[in-house]
């Protein structure tokens, strides 16, 4: 492939969880030899990878910015390429910047040092960032389901999350349908599904010394529990858990970076047991280790 046949690159500065989307995607169309033309599912992506669709959605964005995938109105996501053709768009993904704003904007957010509507001109001030960087800031934050715009101008925060009252109604919401959705009749166990969340899992327990990123931690966690309801079969469940997944990531997300060690492993662990439970074929036990889980979980 020559230098011209390149995808060009986007202006865009996507995140590090929607630039290693993409580069999954696009790793993952190579080794399997997808045709050009092929349907990029989004569904089908975030349970493989064990993410919500949010990113995935993202991820597909960017790559159809690069020229490597085709968004077609109505239809989805397809592959411009074959996958064998795919490897020079894979080193052409740019670097993701910006991520410290982001984080911070999440942590002051929590903390209680942002208002619930934003105020371009004092984050300009307070982050000390430029008003195009930080357009694209809060574009990002719009895709994840964090803030959304006012009418007339301006943003404001999803506040369906924001107080403490709010997430306790949200864990024992949880309760109810992730414990349930174990009892599902349709409930299958996705052994292929299992196996990646394992790994990943895995990976990131040996990781625990390098203090992994709270991002790293939170697409684990919410892929996981966006796992189980899949395999619930029950389509309702899963529009429930991907709408708790996107409020989570505001107020979650920054508890995550002030997790100890023991806290994050004691989830990990939580969560492998649930798995083990549910392989032996356990469903009540698996949803009693599930309660137990939600109700240790950090609020």
């Amino acid at each position: 492939m020559n230098e011209r046949s390149l995808p060009r690159q986007t202006s865009r500065k996507p995140s590090n969880l929607h630039t290693a989307l993409a580069k999954r995607i696009l790793a993952c169309a190579a080794e399997k030899q997808w045709s050009a033309g092929f349907h990029l599912r989004e569904a089908e992506i975030a349970r493989a990878f064990e993410v919500s669709r949010t990113p995935v959605r993202a991820a597909l964005g960017l790559l159809a910015e690069q020229g490597a995938v085709e968004a077609r109105a109505n239809q989805g996501f397809f592959l411009a390429r074959d996958g064998k053709d795919l490897e020079a768009a894979e080193r052409s993904l740019p670097s993701a910047r910006d991520e410290d704003i982001i984080h911070a904007i999440l942590r002051d957010r929590e903390a209680g040092r942002l208002p619930e509507n934003l105020i371009e001109t004092d984050l300009l001030q307070t982050y000390q960032i430029g008003r195009s960087a930080l357009g694209k800031v809060l574009l990002r934050l719009a895709e994840d389901g964090l803030i959304k715009r006012r009418r007339g101008h301006g943003w404001s925060f999803v506040p369906s999350l924001a107080s403490p009252e709010a997430r306790e109604e949200s864990y024992r919401f949880r309760m109810m349908i992730e414990c349930m959705g174990l009892c599902e009749p349709s409930f299958r166990v996705n052994k292929p599904a299992f196996a990646r969340s394992r790994a990943a899992h895995d990976a990131f327990i040996a990781d625990l010394d390098h203090t992994p990123s709270a991002e790293r931690f939170f697409e684990i966690n919410a892929g996981f529990h966006g796992m189980l309801a899949a395999c619930s079969g029950n389509r309702f469940v899963v529009q429930a858990m991907e709408a708790q997944n996107s409020l989570r990531r505001l107020t979650e997300y920054a508890d995550y970076g002030g997790l100890d060690r023991e806290a994050l492993l004691r989830s990990c662990r939580e969560h492998l047991a649930i798995l083990d439970a549910l392989e032996q074929g356990d469903t009540n036990w698996a949803a009693t280790l599930m309660r137990q889980h939600l109700t240790r979980a950090p609020r």
